[in-house]
């Protein structure tokens, strides 16, 4: 009996511990809705259903938070962290690599890896920063600008034209105040079509305070040239990419922007945006980056985790995630690398008559610049916009 006892005893730790190796805690931001319940059904059910992989999301306010938590737990030699998957980009997955807080470069592990173009520099690039596959591309998004067509028949299609709209329409355009992350990245995006190309490539290629200082003045005085002609005369900033969509529904601003090409036609199907919405983009260049998902070094289950990561990159998974009535996310994938059949998979998703087509988008993707340079022009954006 006590050798049954003990094998029993010993086959239940053994069941115990193979089902805690399959749970995959998957870490992201969780403030939005849609994003939340595709990953809970979709995802969660399909990682279920393919591989007994339970899914377990973590919602956070910023993913900041699980960083600095990755960190404490690298000083402290924490070995089972708390995190499996972390959904992150820019100025955070820096944070991860300065620290040596990702696991190990597993992207070219996976299968799935085949269908992504390393060469492009929005893929092999986060906010400047070489990831060297320690982190997998999951979704990619572009600055887009969104406009009513009853009121702007004609949006414009340059930065100059751009300005000159503004300010011959006054208050019927604004943005976000930094450090909201549309906002920013609408400062980041004037201040590329201001410098111009040459200047713009070598603040990526060459990371200098110094040099981004020389330039940014050109970005302040644009700025303040246009102030007196936006909404409330530049006397106040919606604190949120939320609230510049709220007045666009509202009728007060005309032109309103998004990071996700195709938000527009998401309002749209909501009812919250007129059915006359459209998007347009500059022909100056648009910006537009990656975000991925890394497995941390202290993640209990490292294996199950990276089947995670290439389901998330797979084509269904791409192709599901695309739709904007789950979330519109763009995808990472590069369809000449995939057969026709696959392809199609993809293509045949119906984004919407607001959504502008990949091929436009393409033309005028630009990459962002190096994570350690945002916090520096909203900080300088403070001084000389709101502080002045």
């Amino acid at each position: 009996m006590r050798i049954i006892f003990i094998t029993l005893f010993s086959l239940l730790i053994t069941t115990a511990s193979m089902a805690q190796e399959k749970t995959v805690r998957f870490a992201l931001w969780g403030g939005n809705e849609n994003i939340n319940n595709w990953i809970d059904t979709y995802v969660s059910d399909e990682l279920q259903n393919r591989f007994d992989i339970l899914l377990e999301r973590v919602p956070l306010s910023d993913t900041q938070d699980a960083v600095q938590k990755l960190i404490r737990d690298k000083k402290l030699g924490r070995e089972n962290g708390s995190i499996d998957m972390l959904w992150l980009n820019g100025e955070n997955f820096k944070a991860m690599k300065d620290n040596g807080l990702t696991w190990k470069s597993f992207l070219g592990e996976l299968e799935n890896s085949q269908y992504l173009d390393v060469e492009d520099q929005t893929i092999a690039n986060d906010f400047g920063v070489k990831h060297e596959g320690h982190e997998v591309p999951w979704g990619s998004a572009q600055m887009v600008f969104i406009y009513d067509s009853a009121k702007v028949p004609a949006p414009p299609k340059t930065f100059a034209a751009f300005t000159e709209w503004i300010k011959e329409n006054p208050g019927k355009f604004t943005y976000s105040s930094p450090p909201d992350f549309t906002g920013s990245a609408f400062i980041r995006q004037s201040f590329m079509n201001l410098i111009g190309k040459s200047a713009y490539d070598n603040l990526i290629n060459t990371v200098s305070e110094s040099t981004l200082n020389a330039q940014l003045p050109k970005l302040w005085s644009w700025l303040k040239e246009i102030e007196p002609y936006l909404f409330r005369q530049g006397e106040f900033y919606p604190e949120s990419v939320s609230k510049l969509h709220q007045h666009f529904s509202d009728g007060t601003l005309w032109i309103t922007m998004d990071y996700y090409p195709s938000t527009a036609q998401r309002m749209i199907d909501k009812g919250i945006f007129p059915e006359t919405t459209k998007t347009f983009v500059l022909d100056d260049g648009a910006l537009a980056n990656t975000h991925f998902v890394t497995i941390p070094f202290n993640a209990k289950n490292k294996e199950s985790a990276k089947i995670a990561a290439n389901f998330l990159l797979g084509i269904e998974a791409q192709a599901s995630k695309l739709t904007p009535a789950n979330w519109g996310d763009f995808s990472v994938l590069d369809l000449s690398r995939m057969s026709a059949q696959n392809a199609d998979i993809i293509k045949s998703v119906d984004l919407g008559a607001a959504t502008l087509e990949l091929d436009v988008l393409n033309r005028v993707k630009v990459q962002e610049l190096p994570a350690q340079y945002i916090p520096m022009i909203e900080e300088e954006w403070k001084k000389n916009i709101i502080q002045r």
